[in-house]
């Protein structure tokens, strides 16, 4: 009788030992499910947040982009008379003239229409295309710096009398130089300088060329 008590007291103290320790499962599990769930609501709290930061954002953007166009333009519409006007050389033919980033002008005419290959002496027909040159530069560019620069192709110097090709394109230059203060450029406002074969461009026949810089500031 004694034992059938003790079994049965002790079927009860495992069944008390297996409730409580379901008990004590489903808490564990409740104490999870509410951390998981509060994390939760703290993502999509940061998430919101993070999405009326990128709105701003990109409204802050889009009226930067708005304010830079109206820049742009009011830039375009205020161009100076002299940067927007011709350079005043475009009439004169077998030439090519270009406007460097700070307002300098650059006329470059081709060194087989001045001289004959290996020379310095001008060609006549030079001599009316630096005329034209020197009429502009006259009229227009009154009080300006201007360098005459010379420039050759690569080929090296085998007939001529020149030491070498920077030798060769001082002299054009210088005869160039000469010749527009002859024809009334101010040559106090006027100098020259040879650069021989340092600056090619696309094939011989361009590389050989006089450039005349009219400097504006």
């Amino acid at each position: 009788m004694i034992k059938g008590n003790l079994a049965k007291r002790s079927w009860a103290l495992i069944a008390l030992i297996a409730a409580a320790t379901a008990l004590t499962g489903c808490d564990n599990y409740k104490k999870k499910y509410e951390l998981v769930y509060a994390e939760n609501i703290e993502l999509r709290q940061r998430l919101d947040a993070s999405n009326a930061d990128l709105e701003v954002c990109q409204s802050d953007r889009d009226n930067l982009l708005a304010k830079l166009s109206d820049m742009e333009k009011m830039q375009a519409s205020t161009v100076t008379p002299a940067a927007a006007a011709n350079t005043g050389f475009e009439q004169i033919g077998g030439i090519s003239v270009e406007r460097g980033a700070r307002g300098e002008v650059t006329v470059r005419v081709p060194g087989d229409v001045l001289f004959a290959s290996g020379q310095v002496s001008l060609k006549s027909a030079a001599k009316n295309t630096l005329g034209q040159i020197a009429s502009v530069l006259k009229s227009q560019y009154t009080g300006r710096t201007v360098r005459v620069e010379g420039y050759t192709d690569t080929d090296p110097i085998k007939k001529s009398k020149w030491k070498d090709n920077e030798e060769l394109s001082t002299q054009r230059a210088l005869a160039v130089e000469r010749y527009l203060a002859s024809r009334g450029v101010d040559a106090d406002r006027m100098y020259s300088a040879g650069f021989g074969a340092s600056k090619p461009m696309s094939s011989k026949a361009k590389s050989r060329r006089v450039e005349i810089v009219v400097i504006m500031n």
